[in-house]
């Protein structure tokens, strides 16, 4: 920051000049229509705030910004000093702002103050009062710093829109006691802003543009009753929320206490925030126990000291970052009010050793903001699993840091005088790196001023310290410095300045040097440009994190993203790229010669589309060569906006290099056998790619062939017959040519063996704990590639994702087996109960299973190895398959049935069995969502390697024809005859291969395609049913509902809410109707909400509307179409269709008699 005098001029024009500039697009930030210049928004009404004091003790305004908090703002902004100046035109700069200002829950223009919707008991509501609350807390702060009477306007209605909801419609919903509390904190924010403050006195007191805009006891009474008490009573009750939930509800706990002058909830809300003695947990969200001291004779502690750490920080960095921004505004909200508490107790308290939150427990917010920050900019940071489980600190979302008001470092600093450099030099650091209004995201700009979980209200309550000083701007580009984005994790990496620009310079070593960028928010197939110099070659290893420091042996261990060699640029700074990849912090490991010097300056996010750095064409790192014999090698590189250049390093005698086309020619000598290295660089003025090969040198023909297979082949390895019988061709093939071949013949055979040991692929390849490494060998079904190798990379705080399905499928491909003789779970970290209950089950079909473990897994946090039944153990399976059997206890009840593993352990071995199909795919054409009934066209496509013969196809029983042009390519078609039930159909494929070898019958595709097929000769017509109400009579409501179940159209669903607090849909199939009903086939809406939203849903029949039998099981949690067989065989007049949630169903076809 740099100290500046006051300003009246805008300075939005020059901010949109700064940011046509630089690397990458800008996305600019919400505008108000029409915004008006910086001084035409000023009027001459100076509003006057009125400071009171309760009879209970509460200061008002006194909801996280005080009286005095406010008349500064107002006077700096009036005056245009800064920093206040820089916010204020920020906020007015979004639609939040605008005279035009309505709130989203308001009805009309003309009922501006009458809600749209007078309910709260869904997440669309949440969202509205998460834009509403923001909006009526702008439009305050307008009103008080403009003084133009139209914001007063504005937020009244915004306000008394809310108070006027219905008190007797709040339902408790998904996550309504985490999203609920801080938008109510900031409504009450706003409507202290406004009681605190009086209309203008014109000719129209109390009125403006015929509204009145006068803030009474009846709108307090109305705002309490109707709208902050029935959030705190339905949503913000409780004190066992999961971390910092608890700690997001109590914005709207407290502040409620405040407005409504509650000294009783206010010191509830108080000790709720400070330790919430009352919730012994580990998950319990107060201050103390989420930041905890570990001292340093703990015995879980491997570090020898003592520290503060985030327990939440376990599960991830969004997560924890809740906490230290939450801690912060609810701490200034006890600030206002001058609130201390019991120096232990946390209590509210007026002794003499009472102290300020921010001073609670030895400045306990302090130190954990200060290992939060430093972890999140990439620092070596300790953290231990206090419950002893082998959790770990977790790496996602690492780095993503902004900073633009730095509320908890002026805190300290200014305003207690706090020397933040000594005590918590994180927070110093971050504070340094501080961002202004504007600044960016990625590739994008931000407003500090948004709506969501953050405080950026503190703009208000800037110390008066800062006056004059403005505030840092938006830098002209998205470059990442490491003067403003990095950190040096060892002494041989140091900021230095030279000609007035900072950068790191690492000084190298075989043991390296590491630094690390934070704030990488890079886009999806995103490239990194790092911009570096040097004197000579080097290393660079681009890291997932920093190495494990070896002290706590549950850290895990770094990976490496990403590999490459830096040429020695002589000086000259270039860009090199790479795939960006891990969280948002990428840590530099740079190793070379002793005393090379690398300097870094920077990343940029947008390499792909702002840098054309030149690519390799080839990615071979070695050739092989005969002595006396030529050889051209192709070394060029591809750039695709620019001119390359090309240099070679250690050319070996006698060869040369073509500096412009990237060419080697050499004819090796007698005394050139053994192995050279040559670097090879190519440039194109802005941006160098580097790549290293080696020449190996035989002194004859057969000796370059047994070279090349004792560099790419383990003759001790077992390698699939796929890859390994082609290699073997390809060595005879390059033997016979070494023998009797041309010098032609040769290079070409020599070539396709080097391309045959390239593809062997081990039949039985481990992890490092000796387990099968599944994942270049299966084909997930049910999960992604990324979360598969989650599943295997040693590291639980990575994992499947929050899975709403029950099972997941691991298809070893038709030729291939597998054999386990155990599994190994490991739940997610801090969420063992979420893996809770899984089980392995195998299968040759994908229809029929085998349970293959002996036990569920528990809720345990380390890794769980479970031995196959006995009965299966010598078994061999193309699919697996991970169920959820016996859920766990959930962590939100909320959310039941969210299924998360961290690791997953085949321990068994793969085999092979005959046949050359590669791949198989089946479609319909009449198929709705994969389901075929009688008369149904289908085709099976698949495909071989080597041609095959004697192909016999058929799909649940029956036989289609197959044809093919080539016997590589085939295609099977046919019409369905009669089905029998409803279930998946077998894709069976029976073949000779090229050998004449009987292939294994191959079941099911390998694209994870089906067919459900269903017989409808005995389906019941829904459609003839009426849709009744409980009381028997017509309910045209629901009828709509039951219509999308049977519209045959997947993509539209039911989504039938309660009435009464109970969730069903009734057909009513007539007086003298006795229905029975056999199965049903189910298709539960396309979407994550069909499957959460499956709480024991069945299907019962009644015949008096009372008395109810439930006929089916509950349905399971899948997109795919299931069966439901009936479990009784009773005959009913009416139908009932029930849940414990909303019913999301997208398709229901029900079968039996009486119809």
């Amino acid at each position: 920051m740099t100290q500046v005098g006051q300003r009246k001029r805008s300075r939005l024009a020059a901010l949109a000049a700064a940011l046509a500039t630089g690397l990458g697009a800008v996305a600019l930030p919400p505008q108000a229509a029409q915004a008006a210049e910086y001084d035409d928004l000023l009027t001459d009404n100076l509003v006057a705030i009125n400071e009171t004091v309760s009879d209970a003790g509460f200061v008002h305004p006194g909801v996280g910004l005080s009286a005095g908090d406010l008349r500064s703002a107002q006077e700096m902004v009036r005056s245009g000093q800064e920093p206040w100046a820089s916010y204020f035109e920020a906020m007015t700069a979004t639609s939040f702002a605008s005279e035009t200002y309505r709130a989203s829950n308001s009805k009309s223009a003309s009922q501006p103050d009458v809600p749209l919707d007078p309910t709260f008991t869904q997440a669309g509501m949440r969202n509205r009062e998460t834009n509403d609350s923001f909006g009526a807390l702008t439009q305050s702060l307008m009103w008080v710093t403009t003084g133009d009477e139209v914001y007063r306007r504005n937020a009244i209605q915004a306000l008394r829109t809310w108070s006027n909801m219905d008190p007797t419609r709040y339902v408790y919903f998904a996550d309504a006691h985490i999203h609920t509390g801080h938008p109510l904190y900031q409504f009450l924010m706003a409507a202290e802003i406004i009681r605190a403050t009086e209309p203008i006195e014109d000719d129209s007191p109390g009125e403006y543009d015929g509204y009145d805009v006068a803030w009474s006891a009846e709108d307090d009474e109305k705002l309490l009753a109707n709208f902050a008490n029935p959030v705190v009573e339905t949503f913000l009750f409780s004190n066992e929320r999961w971390m910092n939930q608890h700690n997001f509800g109590l914005f709207g706990r407290i502040a409620t206490a405040i407005y409504a002058d509650d000294a009783e909830g206010y010191a509830t809300g108080v000790e709720w925030f400070t330790v919430n003695s009352g919730d012994t947990a580990y998950d319990n969200g107060a201050m103390a126990p989420q930041m905890p001291l570990i001292d340093a004779d703990d015995p879980l502690n491997p570090y020898g000291e003592s520290f503060v750490q985030v327990r939440e920080m376990g599960r991830d960095q969004a997560h924890g970052e809740c906490n230290i921004d939450n801690y912060t505004g609810l701490a200034r909200m006890l600030e206002v009010q001058g609130t201390e508490v019991d120096p232990v107790d946390g209590t509210v308290s007026t002794d003499d050793d009472a102290v300020s939150s921010y001073d609670f427990l030895d400045q306990r917010l302090l130190d954990g903001a200060n290992a939060f920050w430093g972890f999140m900019m990439g620092a070596p940071t300790p953290w231990i699993d206090e419950e002893g489980q082998s959790n770990t600190i977790a790496q996602a979302y690492r780095g993503r840091i902004f900073n633009p008001v730095n509320e908890l470092y002026y805190e300290y600093a200014l305003e207690r005088g706090v020397d933040v450099d000594a005590e918590a030099p994180h927070v110093a650091e971050l504070a340094s790196r501080m961002d202004g209004p504007y600044y960016w995201y990625g590739t994008g700009t931000a407003n500090f001023w948004a709506p969501g979980d953050k405080n950026p209200e503190y703009w208000v309550a800037f110390p008066a310290e800062l006056a004059g000083t403005a505030p840092n701007p938006q830098p002209e580009d998205a470059s990442l410095s490491f003067a403003n984005a990095g950190l040096a994790l060892d002494e041989d990496t140091e900021l230095v300045t030279e000609d007035g620009a900072t950068f790191a310079r690492a000084t190298l070593s075989e043991d390296g040097t590491t630094s690390v960028v934070s704030r990488m928010m890079y886009a999806a197939n995103a490239r990194i440009g790092l911009k570096f110099r040097s004197d000579g070659p080097a290393d660079l290893e681009v890291l997932y994190k920093e190495e494990a420091s070896g002290l706590n042996p549950d850290e895990a261990e770094t990976r490496t993203l990403a590999a490459l060699e830096l040429p020695d640029t002589g000086g000259e700074w270039r860009y090199i790229t790479y795939p960006a990849a891990g969280q948002n912090v990428n840590f530099y490991r740079l190793t070379g010669e002793d005393g090379t010097t690398v300097d870094l300056d920077s990343v940029i996010l947008s390499g792909a589309t702002d840098l054309t750095a030149p690519q390799f064409n080839s990615t071979e790192d070695r050739y092989y060569l005969t002595k006396g014999v030529g050889a051209s090698i192709d070394l060029s590189a591809t750039d695709t906006d620019g001119t390359v250049t090309y240099t070679a390093d250690d050319l070996p005698r006698g060869a040369s290099f073509d500096t412009a086309t990237g060419e080697l020619t050499w004819k090796p000598g007698a005394k050139d056998k053994g192995r050279h290295e040559i670097q090879i660089v190519a440039d194109d003025g802005t941006a160098v790619a580097a790549h290293t090969v080696e020449l190996v040198v035989s002194p004859n023909r057969k000796g370059t062939v047994d070279a090349a297979v004792k560099d790419g082949v383990d003759r001790r390895a077992e390698y699939t017959a796929v890859t390994e019988e082609p290699y073997e061709a390809a060595l005879d093939e390059a033997k016979d040519a070494a023998r009797h071949g041309s010098d032609d013949e040769f290079a070409a055979a020599l070539d396709l063996l080097i391309a045959a040991i390239d593809a062997l692929e081990l039949l039985n390849p481990e992890l490092g704990d000796d387990s099968f490494d599944y994942t270049g060998a299966v084909a997930p079904v049910g999960i992604t590639t990324g979360a598969l190798s989650a599943l295997a990379d040693g590291d639980n705080t990575s994992h499947t994702g929050d899975l709403r399905t029950g099972s997941f499928i691991l298809d070893f491909g038709p030729q291939y087996r597998i054999t386990a003789e155990a599994f190994g779970f490991q739940a997610r970290s801090l969420f063992g109960n979420r893996s809770e209950g899984t089980n392995a089950y195998g299968s040759n079909d994908g229809i029929t299973w085998d349970l293959l473990t002996e036990r569920a897994t528990a809720n345990d946090p380390d890794m769980e190895t479970i031995d196959v039944v006995r009965e299966h153990d010598d078994d061999e399976y193309r699919y697996l398959k991970v169920q959820l059997d016996e859920p766990g206890i959930p962590t939100d009840p909320a959310y039941p049935g969210i299924w998360s593993i961290g690791e997953i352990r085949i321990f068994g071995e793969r085999s092979e069995v005959a046949g050359a199909i590669t791949s198989v795919s089946v479609t319909s054409p009449d198929a709705l969502a994969g389901r075929v009934t009688e008369g149904d066209n289908v085709t099976v496509n698949f495909a071989s390697a080597t041609p095959i013969s004697e192909v016999a196809v058929s799909i649940g029983g029956q036989s289609i024809e197959a044809v093919s042009e080539d016997d590589l390519t085939w295609t099977a078609t046919g019409e369905l005859a009669d089905l029998t039930g409803s279930g998946l159909l077998d894709v069976a494929i029976d073949h000779t291969t090229e050998d004449g070898e009987e292939a294994a019958t191959i079941h099911g595709s390998t694209d994870g395609t089906y067919l459900y097929g269903a017989d409808e000769s005995d389906l019941i017509d829904l459609s003839g049913a009426q849709v009744i109400k409980l009381d028997g009579t017509e309910d045209p409501t629901k009828a709509t509902h039951a219509a999308a179940m049977l519209d045959g159209n997947a993509a539209t669903f039911s989504d039938v809410p309660a009435v009464d607090g109970e969730f069903y849909l009734i057909w009513d199939f007539g007086e003298d109707a006795a229905i029975t009903v056999n199965r049903a086939d189910f298709l539960a809406r396309q979407d994550n909400n069909g499957m959460t939203r499956m709480a024991d849903l069945v299907l019962e029949g009644s015949n008096d509307l009372e008395h109810w039998t439930r006929f089916t099981d509950p349905t399971t949690k899948t997109l795919a179409w299931q069966e439901l067989p009936a479990t009784d065989d009773g005959s009913y007049r009416y139908l009932r269709l029930t849940n414990g949630a909303l019913i999301d169903v997208a398709e229901l076809r029900l079968y039996g008699n009486g119809g």
